[in-house]
């Protein structure tokens, strides 16, 4: 009987370091490029490419590239629910795009994977040229709070090639079943 008991527990202990390394597996996205991220002007931190240091970013919701959420800033709570760039420009040879997304609502919002990139043709947008076919998991993820302020560090190397020109970045969010698509501007210079 203490034969029995004893393999139960170490069965147990086995399984439950299993499950805490499976988890830490997942809370922890690698990105392609070596990063440096420092501090910037503002209330977020800037990311920028770098070939001393080498930097892991832990995601809140890997599967979204969701960097981090915290509570909403004062400065954010008069605006509508929008999206915006962390800056406005980037280089050719940009890694990683830090996109915000401010909820000042009381309402939480369910947001999946999918994202878009589109460039402005002079005429109309159209969809970015890809580095092969893009497919998302059509699935929701929600915070069950509200408000928000969102960062996505979205991995835009690794999905598109960006020439020089005009771009947004579209992602839909969920409030009540109803639908709200977000976009970001930014320029490839």
């Amino acid at each position: 009987m203490k034969t029995i008991i004893l393999f139960a527990m170490l069965a147990s202990l086995v399984c439950m370091s299993c499950t805490h390394k499976r988890q830490q597996a997942q809370q922890e996205a690698i990105p392609d490029k070596e990063l440096f991220i420092m501090e910037s002007s503002d209330t977020v931190a800037g990311i920028q490419d770098a070939s001393v240091h080498k930097y892991s970013i832990t995601y809140d919701t890997p599967e979204c590239y969701l960097w981090y959420v915290m509570d909403l800033p004062d400065e954010y709570q008069d605006r509508p629910i929008s999206m915006w760039m962390e800056r406005p420009i980037y280089g050719e040879n940009v890694h990683l795009i830090n996109v915000f997304v401010s909820n000042p609502t009381s309402t939480s919002l369910m947001y999946g994977r999918g994202w878009a990139v589109e460039r402005w043709n002079g005429e109309e947008w159209v969809m970015a040229k890809t580095k092969g076919d893009i497919a998302w998991f059509d699935d929701g993820f929600n915070k069950q709070k509200a408000p928000l302020l969102y960062c996505f560090s979205l991995p835009i190397d690794r999905y598109y090639h960006l020439s020089k020109g005009k771009y947004r970045i579209s992602k839909s969010f969920y409030a009540k079943r109803e639908e709200i698509k977000l976009n970001a501007e930014f320029e490839i210079k």
